[in-house]
């Protein structure tokens, strides 16, 4: 498979990353670990400005109409800049899926994210289940339908809109978007890795129009696998910049701490331990761009899927924690920034499942197969 982007792939990623690093700068991310909203709303309206929340969304909303895997690299920017917005929950969990599997009406709806005014999230975990057989119900009531249930980890839902809640009806699952500001819905803080605002969400019978279903119930399960994977790997594509900015930072470490008046990259173990890290971040690169570019062919990429999340929460460990071991004493020094790529990388290690859960998932589509 050949993974050479083109150059309007290029473009974008370029402009991703000039408009990230002008902006992220190591104060301005200060800043935001001091806030309670820890969004960069600023950029958020630049990104907006620049149609990037519009990457791998339709012209008719006044998107761009490019797919996933473009919408991908622009997550790997964020990953290299640690920016504190919620691309990954409004673009891919929701606004992809909405485009998707929405009627016309809901499609229309997708428009204030494109111009940046619309925020949405996405709550997929729970305690004690996959996120594939949510345990959290929705019952028919007239024109409305009643959830009952507790999701966690549900990400920046207090800036949100709505959220994207799947709920199970009989033995269907049904897609549906719940207004966050409702007596049914109440927020409860969780303190996460890298301080991203997540929050335990309950519902106690919080009520949602019919229109605000995303497709038909007996969609509703291939509408969650196509939500939760794509996920998955915007999850890695965002671990990909995250390894690649830390071991770019590392590296350049090595070349100008010295140790006996040598630089330390040029001893055995530091260069070892470096090079080990390199292959690491190319094999969560290459297997990202692979589960990415079958998504964005509609090919079933269930095996690369987990692959790639396995790689992302494996070798991404790996990688983090050789960032801080080759950095030293230096890496507990919050003004220095190598401690955010670790944070980072390890909140997701464990995002819609670690590496033990991906090697199951493998296991049980070889056994398929």
């Amino acid at each position: 498979m050949d993974f050479t982007l083109t150059d309007e792939q290029e473009e974008l990623r370029g402009l991703a990353r000039q408009i990230l690093t002008d902006r992220m700068t190591l104060g301005g991310l200060r800043a935001f670990d001091e806030s309670t909203d820890w969004f960069d709303r600023d950029t958020w309206a630049e990104f907006a400005k620049a149609n990037l929340l519009g990457v791998a969304l339709p012209e008719s909303v006044g998107g761009l109409g490019y797919g996933f895997l473009e919408l991908c690299l622009i997550l790997e920017e964020q990953g290299r800049a640690v920016a504190p917005m919620p691309l990954l929950h409004t673009l891919v969990s929701c606004a992809g899926t909405i485009a998707e599997f929405g009627n016309d009406e809901q499609r229309a709806g997708i428009a204030p994210i494109v111009s940046g005014e619309s925020v949405v999230t996405a709550a997929f975990s729970e305690l004690g289940t996959s996120a594939y057989e949510p345990m959290t119900s929705a019952t028919p009531q007239g024109s409305e339908w009643r959830l009952e249930g507790k999701k966690v980890c549900v990400p920046m839902a207090h800036v949100c809109d709505r959220v994207l809640v799947p709920a199970r009806v009989g033995d269907d699952i049904g897609m549906f978007l719940v207004k966050v500001d409702q007596p049914g819905v109440s927020l409860e803080r969780q303190d996460v890795t890298n301080h991203e605002p997540q929050f335990v969400m309950h519902l106690d019978g919080a009520t949602v129009e019919d229109s605000y279903r995303i497709g038909e119930l007996a969609q509703g399960r291939e509408i969650l696998r196509y939500a939760v994977q794509r996920t998955i790997v915007g999850i890695c594509a965002i671990v990909t910049g995250a390894c690649q900015e830390a071991l770019r930072i590392t590296a350049q470490y090595t070349t100008e701490r010295k140790q006996f008046d040598r630089a330390i990259g040029t001893f055995q173990a530091v260069g070892q331990r470096m090079a080990d890290a390199y292959i690491d971040t190319q094999a969560i690169e290459l297997t990202m761009l692979q589960a990415a570019t079958k998504l964005a062919a509609g090919e079933d990429a269930g095996m690369e899927v987990a692959t790639a999340k396995f790689w992302a929460s494996e070798a991404g460990s790996r990688v983090g924690h050789a960032a801080l071991h080759v950095h030293g004493g230096i890496c507990i020094d919050l003004d220095y920034p190598i401690h955010r790529y670790f944070q980072w990388i390890k909140q997701l290690e464990f995002t819609l499942g670690s590496e033990t859960e991906q090697l199951r998932d493998l296991g049980r589509l070889i056994a398929a197969g």
